[in-house]
């Protein structure tokens, strides 16, 4: 019960932080096509956060490092099908969440869609997919960086940082935004301990598993009660704002959002992990797999935005205000 009330805390915390700070990378990477890296700068600020305090968790005995395996091809090929999705679902996976929790009925079938896409891949007709490309070439064994090392990188970067502008996203700076979700993401990390799981914030396994409760399977309840209480983080924060409405679209954009929540749930599965397993946590940790997913969820959210733009305007037209949602 102390676990699963950890798991509720960390995730109603991170969800609230979320629907404060618009912090969804989704829109974070169309916004910086467009020259709005704030909330990039806040999930920089969260990984600069974790780099410099959980040299400090594993060493006092709290948690133990897990690392995470680079898979090189389901790497890219995943991070980029993750990327890509993200716009036709309305976010990434932990944005769905908040969302859904914010009054967005619209995220509904892009959570059901994650859930049921990560299970194709894992178990289901797409396994042998997911199979094949984490295959395909030999994987690099997961690798924790040296105590000093994280410590340095993180003081680096948050140098680095404080030489930037101050800039909102929602209600809050990109400041305030990352220095909640680097706290919250180091947090989870002793808190998942208590109940025998050696890792951070994450956001698929808790969505498939919820899934597999619902058909009477066991599920990981840790991961299941984090990302209920990233939806009631988003609801009460929306509800605090006043901005608590329930907003239902017509039938063609829910089968949109779900497609799109099918392809945030296979991408994640090829890649071993989102904008918040690999992203955010796995960026904490350097883990070499965190960047090269990153950096193709980045690709791919740059292709779906460039061909969403030439389809509505036209060849060569770039420009459009940086997204808020």
């Amino acid at each position: 019960m102390v676990a699963l009330a950890g798991a509720l805390a960390a995730g109603t915390a991170f969800g609230y932080a979320s629907q404060r700070g618009a912090f969804c990378m989704n829109s974070g990477m169309r916004g910086a096509l467009a020259g709005d890296w704030v909330k990039l700068e806040a999930l920089a600020l969260a990984v600069a956060v974790q780099l410099v305090l959980l040299p400090l968790v594993f060493a006092s005995g709290m948690a133990r490092a897990g690392g995470l395996s680079l898979a090189p091809v389901a790497a890219i090929a995943g991070g980029f099908l993750f990327g890509l999705s993200m716009r036709w679902a309305g976010g990434c996976a932990a944005g769905i969440w908040y969302k859904l929790g914010a009054g967005d009925i619209g995220a509904l079938p892009a959570v059901l869609g994650l859930a049921l896409g990560a299970v194709a891949a894992e178990s289901g007709p797409l396994a042998g997919v997911r199979a094949a490309l984490q295959g395909a070439v030999p994987a690099v064994a997961p690798w924790v960086p040296p105590p000093a090392l994280s410590a340095a990188a993180g003081l680096v970067l948050i140098a680095a940082l404080a030489r930037l502008p101050d800039g909102r996203a929602g209600a809050w700076s990109w400041r305030t935004t990352g220095l909640w979700v680097g706290l919250v993401a180091t947090l989870a990390w002793p808190a998942s301990a208590w109940a025998g799981r050696d890792f951070g914030l994450a956001v698929v396994p808790g969505t498939t598993g919820l899934l597999s409760g619902a058909t009477g399977r066991p599920f990981p309840m840790w991961d299941g009660a984090l990302v209920l209480g990233i939806a009631a983080g988003g609801w009460l924060a929306a509800r605090q704002a006043g901005h608590l409405t329930l907003r239902v679209p017509e039938v063609g954009p829910l089968l949109k959002r779900f497609a799109g929540g099918l392809g945030l749930g296979a991408g994640a599965s090829i890649a071993a992990g989102c904008t918040v397993g690999q992203g955010l946590t796995g960026l904490g940790l350097l883990a070499p797999s965190a960047f090269a997913v990153t950096a193709a969820i980045f690709g791919g959210s740059a292709a779906a935005t460039l061909l969403a733009r030439r389809a509505e305007s036209g060849p060569g037209a770039l420009a459009s205000s940086p997204p808020t949602g």
